[in-house]
């Protein structure tokens, strides 16, 4: 079965349990959640051969793309590339483990050190990104240059609905249950 008829399977016997409720949104939700993580998993396999995971491919690419001369503290990273410090301390490690990440003290800042990409790191940032941005091309290739950005506009308008709803309290604190 693929990811449509799979996501068609789901919709449909929810709405026949639950014909009350309206599933267009869950459908189209779904379709995001299989997508992203095909994405990932695509991603993933074309970068695997330069020894790096997505996750430190992240870190290279905020150093690559932000780093004055390739230089951000361990916070700028963070903030930058949406990792947590924890997640960010591991792998920073294996980076300069590998010879892709140089740390040394903030001198401006003792708590604090300076992360600075190597040209080896910045070598295989340039390559990992031409291949994801070849085959991301190729992805959307099928879509014409109307639908590519009315796509782009409902994906900003969905990411600012969905920040928007992350910063709400909780409606419901607990659900009662037979």
């Amino acid at each position: 079965m693929d990811a449509n008829e799979l996501i068609d399977e789901t919709v449909s016997t929810w709405g026949e349990q639950r014909p009350d409720l309206d599933f267009g949104a869950m459908r189209v939700a779904l379709g995001i959640n299989v997508v992203t993580a095909q994405f990932s998993e695509i991603y993933g396999n074309l970068i695997k051969s330069l020894g790096i995971t997505l996750g430190e491919f992240d870190v290279l690419a905020t150093l690559r793309r932000n780093g004055k001369r390739g230089v951000l503290t361990p916070k700028e990273i963070s903030r930058v590339a949406m990792i947590s410090p924890s997640g960010l301390t591991n792998r920073l490690t294996r980076l300069e483990n590998m010879g892709h990440i140089d740390r040394q003290m903030d001198p401006t800042d003792r708590r604090s050190s300076l992360v600075r990409l190597t040209a080896k790191g910045a070598k295989t940032a340039d390559v990992a990104i031409e291949r994801l941005s070849g085959e991301m091309n190729a992805v959307f290739q099928g879509l014409n240059k109307r639908d590519l950005e009315a796509f782009t506009r409902v994906v900003e308008a969905l990411l600012g609905e969905s920040a928007s709803r992350m910063r709400r309290p909780q409606l419901i604190d607990s659900v009662d249950t037979p």
